[in-house]
C-alpha cells in the first residue's frame, strides 16, 4: 500500500437508520480519530507548498521589512486550499477520499476561483492590518468617538470578512457558480451563525497566533522551529481545515445544500422531503444545476 493510497474495496459496518446520532463534539472526534493518517497525509501534500510560501514572506519580509510585500507570496497558496478543503469536507460527510488523486483533481479545477479569492483576501487583509493600527495609534488626533467607531468598523469587518472564508472555498468545492453569488451566500451565513463562525474564528487565530510564536521565539531558542516545522508538515493545516469546516459546514448544508436536494427531488417527484439523504446524492448534479442557473440568470440580464 503506497503513501497516499487506501483500500477502499471493503465495504464498511453502516449505520442503522434509527440508531441515535452521536452530538457534534463526538462525532467530530470519531471522525478526525478514524481518518488521522489520511489527514496527516493530506498536510504533508498541502504543507510542500505553504511552507515554500512561508519561507518566501520571511525572506521578503527580512529583506524589506514590509508586511504588505511579504504578504504576496500567499496568493500562491490560495490554489492548493482547493483540496485541502474538498477532501476535509467529504470527511466531515464521511465519504471516500483518494488523497493524492483528489487533492491534485480539485486543484486542478478549481484553481482559478481559489486564486481570484486568495487576490480578494490579499487586497482586504492588508487594507485591514493598515487601518487597525492606524485607527489604535491615531485617537488623540482623529479624536476618541471617531477613531474608536472606525477601529470597531474595522474588527466587525476582519470578524465577517474571515467568517465569508469559512465558506467560500466550501462554495467552490461543491457548487459551480459565479465567485459573486458565492460571496453573497458567504455574507448571509457569517451573519446566520455567529457562534460557529465565532469558534472557527478563535481556531484561525490560534493557529496563526501559533505560527507567529514559534517563528518569533525559534530566533532565541531554534527548538520552537523545530516544534513549528513538525506541526506544519504533519498536522496543522490538516487539523485547522477539518476543524473550522466541521464547525461551518452544517450551516452551508442546512442554508444551502439541503433546499437544493428537496427542489430536486420534488422536480423529479421520486423521493419525500423526509427521505432525503445527503449520503446518497450525485453532487455533481447539483454543481451542473447551479451552473445552468447562473447561464439562466445571464440570458435574463
Amino acid at each position: 500500500m503506497g503513501l497516499f493510497n487506501s483500500n477502499y474495496s471493503r465495504p464498511g459496518p453502516g449505520v442503522s437508520k434509527g440508531a441515535p446520532k452521536d452530538n457534534r463534539f463526538i462525532h467530530y472526534w470519531k471522525i478526525y480519530g478514524r481518518h488521522f493518517w489520511d489527514l496527516m497525509k493530506l498536510n504533508l501534500l498541502f504543507a510542500v507548498p505553504a511552507i515554500v510560501v512561508l519561507v518566501a514572506g520571511v525572506i521578503i519580509s527580512s529583506a524589506t521589512r514590509n508586511i504588505l510585500l511579504a504578504g504576496l507570496p500567499f496568493i500562491a497558496l490560495s490554489p492548493f486550499v482547493a483540496g485541502l478543503t474538498y477532501e476535509t469536507r467529504n470527511y466531515i460527510r464521511e465519504e471516500h477520499v483518494f488523497v493524492l488523486h483528489d487533492f491534485l483533481k480539485k486543484l486542478k479545477e478549481n484553481w482559478k476561483q481559489f486564486l481570484a479569492n486568495g487576490i480578494i483576501c490579499y487586497l482586504v487583509y492588508e487594507v485591514l492590518m493598515i487601518a487597525i493600527p492606524f485607527y489604535a495609534q491615531n485617537q488623540q488626533k482623529l479624536g476618541s468617538v471617531i477613531s474608536t467607531i472606525a477601529l470597531g468598523l474595522s474588527f466587525a469587518t476582519l470578524f465577517i470578512f474571515t467568517s465569508m472564508q469559512f465558506y467560500v472555498p466550501l462554495e467552490i468545492v461543491t457548487f459551480d457558480m459565479k465567485l459573486s453569488k458565492m460571496y453573497r451566500n458567504a455574507g448571509i451565513f457569517a451573519i446566520a451563525a455567529l457562534g460557529w463562525n465565532f469558534l472557527g474564528f478563535f481556531v484561525t487565530a490560534f493557529v496563526l497566533l501559533l505560527l507567529y510564536g514559534c517563528l518569533y521565539l525559534g530566533q532565541y531558542a531554534p527548538l520552537f522551529l523545530f516544534i513549528i516545522l513538525l506541526l506544519a508538515i504533519f498536522l496543522l493545516w490538516s487539523f485547522w481545515a477539518y476543524t473550522v469546516n466541521s464547525l461551518v459546514y452544517p450551516t452551508l448544508d442546512r442554508m444551502m445544500i439541503q433546499p437544493t436536494l428537496k427542489k430536486e427531488a420534488e422536480e423529479r417527484g421520486e423521493v419525500p422531503e423526509e427521505d432525503l439523504d445527503p449520503a446518497f446524492t450525485d453532487w455533481d448534479s447539483i454543481r451542473e444545476d447551479t451552473d445552468d442557473e447562473d447561464d439562466d440568470d445571464e440570458e435574463e440580464d
